[in-house]
This record gives C-alpha cells, structure tokens and sequence, in this order.
C-alpha cells in the first residue's frame, strides 16, 4: 500500500533505529570498561558485597542510579553480546540527581520495585546527571547515597559523570556546565572513599542528537 501515511507509518522504526544506535554506543563504553562489572572490590562500602542473600556476580546483580541517558546505556548493554549482569532498564527519564535526594522520589519508589523483582544487587552504578535549572552541590551527592545506602547496604557503589557531548554545548537540557559539574562529583565522591569510579560514557555526537530530531519532528509534522 501506498500514500500519504506509508512513510509516516514508518517513522517510529527509524526513530527506534536511531535510538538503538545511541544506546549500543553508550554500550560500547560500558561493556568496554568492563573491569569494574566483574570486580568484587568492596573497598567503597560499609559491608561486603558477599552478604548473604546478595548476588555477587549474577544475573541482574547490577542495579543502577541515573537517569534517560543511564537507562539507555543499559538498554544498549542488552542489545550487544553481554553476561546479563545488570538490571533490566527502568523509566528513570528525567532523573537529575537533585531528583533522587528524596526518600519521597518516584525514582526511589522505582528503584524498590527493581528491588522487589531481582532482590539486593552486588554492585550499583551511579551516574550523576544534572539540570541547568538545577544546579548540584556535594550534599546532593552525600544525601542520594545516605538513602541508597538504606536500600542497597551490602553493594558496592560505582559512580561517574553523565556522558560527555562533542561538541560539548549541544545539550540543553543539562546545560554548558552539567558535564564538568558532574565529573567533579563523581571525582570528589571517589577521594572522600563513597564510591569506586564507575565507567566513563561518551562522547555522544550532535551527528546522532540531530537525527534524532528531526526523525522526531517528521514524526510530529506527519501527525
């Protein structure tokens, strides 16, 4: 068949496409600094990840603290070869860190769930995304831990900066400083002993956020 809607009926594949192209990228950088997946290091906790009742390398061991662009990481690390480690992605779209300083937080109340289907994890990969209109301070960072530390007591923390832009203002959303603010977190809550470095995700291009768009506002135009 065709006519005036064949091709729109076609747009939310490509946009699927497009999507998938970032995530596997993201992926890359994850399954490539794959060290910290497989260390049992619990050097940046209280307690050993080897607590009874905690995976220390199984599947779904991995949980995860972040937002969209840390769901689509995950996302790609499922669409590439891997040992199924982590948790199965969850909607954490929109969760800035300022966001999961709240024991109230429907991303906490998301993070129990993961919790109730895959049980404690052995190791939790935190990833610090920030608003412009949100600015972030170290006592963010301290507070997000002091609850994950209520939920998941036993793993071992991994954290880093959002994934980095090239060219590096391209994303509005986070602004001209998120990156470098995150990064200075993620670095100060290593030294002060918090967590251990967890991978370092990017550069996401403006190449792929452009197709994106304009797949996107194809789509918006065609409905």
């Amino acid at each position: 068949m065709t006519g005036p809607h064949t091709a729109a009926s076609r747009l939310p594949t490509v946009a699927g496409i497009v999507v998938v192209v970032a995530s596997a990228l993201a992926a890359t950088y994850l399954v490539g600094q794959g060290g910290w997946i497989n260390n049992n290091n619990s050097s940046a906790v209280g307690t050993t990840s080897k607590t009874k009742g905690v995976s220390d390398s199984g599947p779904h061991s991995i949980g995860y603290v972040g937002c969209s662009n840390t769901a689509d990481a995950v996302t790609g690390y499922y669409l590439v070869p891997n040992g199924g480690l982590f948790w199965q992605p969850y909607p954490t779209g929109g969760g800035s860190l300022d966001l999961w300083t709240s024991e109230s937080s429907r991303y906490w109340s998301l993070f129990d769930q993961q919790l109730q289907r895959y049980g404690q994890p052995s190791k939790v990969w935190i990833e610090i995304c920030e608003r412009a209109a949100a600015p972030l301070d170290f006592a963010m960072v301290q507070e997000m831990f002091a609850i994950l530390r209520q939920r998941a007591p036993s793993a071992t923390y991994y954290i880093s900066p959002l994934n980095s832009y090239s060219p590096s203002n391209i994303c509005a959303i986070t602004g001209p400083n998120g990156v470098a603010d995150a990064t200075d977190l993620a670095n100060e809550a290593v030294s002060k002993g918090l967590a251990l470095a967890g991978p370092t995700i990017g550069p996401l291009t403006s190449q792929k956020l452009c197709q994106i768009c304009v797949t996107r506002t194809r789509m918006e135009r065609a409905y």
